[in-house]
């Protein structure tokens, strides 16, 4: 990284970068990501794929938390999503999916912020769960780690699918900028049966 690109991600550009907690957490993740980087093998195996997602997922609870004391007053969702979903044993679920898009750089997201609180969501949440269900992992599958349960890898299963779905949603060139990212967060418990 040079000092171009240092400037730019400590320049604030949104009320969320004048907390300097969160600038810290951003350098530390930054650093972090730059020390990891040359050390990552070309390929993953899938079970350590569904170790990080896993971790993430179980992380979201320490980073909400965390966000609700630093982000929370900034946070501003460009859209509530509702999820509803109905389980494969029945079950109606409902929830909701806050997602913000944002620009560390100063690049334009305007038409992206435009677009997805436009868009008509209706249906999300089950195509992301039918998603997610067309991939299950389950314990004892030759690339899950032998310390995940299989409720872990249910709740896994049903998030990845619903966040890639959402993701899938949003044209690619709306998103598709070196200094465009997202943020969200959910009401979800990821029920799966």
């Amino acid at each position: 990284m040079d000092d171009t690109q240092l400037n730019r991600l400590l320049t604030p550009h949104d009320k969320w970068a004048e907390s300097p907690e969160v600038l810290d957490a951003m350098l530390e993740r930054v650093a972090r990501n730059a020390a990891e980087q040359p050390a990552r093998p070309p390929r993953r195996r899938r079970g350590v794929r569904i170790a990080a997602t896993l971790g993430a997922l179980l992380g979201v609870g320490a980073i909400a938390t965390a966000a609700a004391v630093y982000i929370a007053p900034s946070f501003t969702p460009d859209v509530v999503i509702p999820i509803t979903y109905v389980t494969d044993e029945g079950k109606t679920v409902e929830c909701t999916y806050s997602l913000a898009v944002t620009s560390w750089d100063g690049t334009d997201v305007t038409e992206t912020k435009e677009w997805i609180a436009s868009h008509d969501w209706t249906g999300i949440g089950q195509r992301g769960y039918d998603l997610g269900e067309r991939n299950p992992d389950s314990v004892g599958d030759p690339d899950v780690a032998p310390e995940l349960t299989q409720e872990d890898l249910d709740r896994t299963t049903v998030s990845t699918g619903i966040v890639t779905a959402i993701g899938n949603e949003i044209p690619f060139e709306l998103i598709n900028a070196p200094g465009i990212g997202t943020a969200g967060t959910s009401t979800c418990t990821w029920v799966r049966h």
